[in-house]
């Protein structure tokens, strides 16, 4: 038998050398990309179902028994207040939303209140106040973030043994724009005065409201109505106390607002839940109904304008005499 011999160095013929090659080897079937990508979605899928089927705690809301609160089915007289303490608590998840629904029995229902938050329990006081509707049926929702709510109601009936209530009447009232101190842009429906900027921002807890030329032109509004930058140094945006008017532009002739002797044409012309922060663009005839901060109902009337930033407003206003 021949045997192959070399030397170091010398070429080797491959073709006559046997060589063992070590397998590979391959990959598990089962972890396969795809069947991988199965079990997992099938394990997500499990969980999640798992999850769903705890049951979601829903919220609970409720009127609480206190001196002066309104807690169950009752009778007002037109123009006097009503205060709830409304306590929510969350059951699964956090609270998100409080709702305050006013129906006249009608068919007509309105939204007075409409707050958001993101709180496990809340504890708050809202007051409004009694129309002319016979009856009244309030309903207070709380909502979650599972979209889970509750509810309580309860029906304030109109006490027709009582009238309307006395107004005060602030006739020809001038006020100033930003731009002219004399008399000033600022007034007090508490004290019946008018302000320049430096003493309103003395007497912050008065002013109800606030004249000024800005970005909606002429406007009436008041502390808490976030007024510009630009308009006020320092604005009163940045007080300690805001106190906020809101406003709403309604449709009313001369002659039904001179005849107004009580506080029943304030009360038929706002609607809770529909004012705005800024009764704007101003002219000669513009009407408007508002609220203060004291829930007090009103309507103002521009008589005449002049000028722009250093001009004047002329107004007749009435507003409810009450406590």
């Amino acid at each position: 038998m021949k045997q192959n011999q070399f030397k170091y160095g010398s070429p080797i013929d491959m073709h006559n050398h046997t060589y063992r090659l070590n397998a590979i080897s391959k990959p598990s079937r089962f972890w396969k990309p795809g069947r991988f990508i199965l079990i997992t979605s099938m394990v997500l899928i499990l969980f999640a179902c798992a999850k769903d089927d705890v049951p979601q705690q829903t919220p609970t809301i409720q009127l609480l028994i206190q001196p002066g609160m309104i807690s169950s089915d009752t009778t007002i007289a037109v123009g006097k207040f009503m205060t709830f303490a409304i306590a929510a608590e969350g059951g699964s998840a956090n609270l998100t939303n409080l709702i305050a629904l006013r129906e006249d029995g009608q068919g007509t229902s309105q939204r007075a209140l409409d707050t958001s938050m993101n709180t496990h329990q809340i504890n708050i006081t809202k007051t409004f106040t009694k129309n002319l509707d016979t009856k009244e049926y309030w309903t207070f929702i709380i909502r979650d973030k599972n979209r889970l709510s509750d509810s309580v109601s309860v029906i304030i009936s109109l006490d027709t043994s009582s009238g309307f209530g006395p107004i005060v009447y602030y006739e020809s009232l001038i006020l100033s724009a930003q731009n002219e101190n004399n008399p000033g842009s600022f007034f007090s429906f508490i004290s019946g005065e008018s302000y320049a900027l430096d003493t309103a921002g003395q007497n912050q807890e008065l002013i109800d409201l606030v004249y000024y030329f800005g970005e909606d032109d002429l406007t009436m509004g008041s502390a808490g109505a976030n007024i510009e930058d630009g308009v006020f140094d320092p604005n009163p945006a940045g007080w300690e106390t805001r106190r906020t008017t809101r406003f709403i532009a309604i449709d009313l002739p001369p002659e039904a607002f001179e005849d107004a002797q009580n506080d029943s044409l304030l009360i038929v012309s706002y609607t809770e839940g529909e004012g705005k922060r800024k009764a704007k663009y101003l002219d000669a005839g513009s009407t408007f109904s508002f609220q203060t901060q004291d829930l007090k109902y009103g309507i103002f009337r521009v008589i005449e304008v002049e000028g722009s930033d250093a001009g004047k407003v002329k107004v007749d206003i009435k507003i409810q005499d009450k406590e």
